[in-house]
């Protein structure tokens, strides 16, 4: 399964690396939602509720997020000046390979199993 998630150049991922806080600091705010606003993990609901509540399927930590398509992953960091300031930030938008079974599926995101993925492209994070 192809996986898309905007990260640091160092790997860590859009939250942790201060990326989203660019993004929503220089989106259009009364054109495009926060990247903040999508539900957490836990709140999910179905498998995914279910690991990061429970540890059910695994070790929560084991765990990163990404999206299952590029629309989706949109849906999170939709500003073009927004997605420009992650970029200017260092920010890349990695396209994963993942196999199914190190895969758990949300409503709003992807929690994969970094390890077992394999990196397909990274560009820019404005340049997707």
């Amino acid at each position: 399964m192809l996986i898309y998630r905007i990260e640091s150049r160092d790997g860590h991922g859009a939250f942790g690396a201060g990326l989203a806080y660019e993004h929503d600091d220089h989106r259009h705010r009364n054109y495009r939602r926060s990247a903040y606003s999508h539900p957490g993990p836990s709140c999910e609901g179905g498998p995914m509720a279910d690991l990061f509540n429970y540890g059910r399927g695994g070790n929560p930590d084991d765990y990163y997020f990404g999206c299952r398509s590029k629309t989706q992953l949109r849906s999170w960091f939709g500003s073009k000046p927004g997605r420009r300031a992650m970029a200017k930030a260092g920010g890349v938008m990695v396209t994963y390979e993942v196999p199914d079974d190190a895969v758990v599926k949300g409503s709003t995101q992807i929690a994969f199993v970094k390890s077992r993925a394999t990196v397909v492209s990274s560009v820019p994070a404005d340049q997707w």
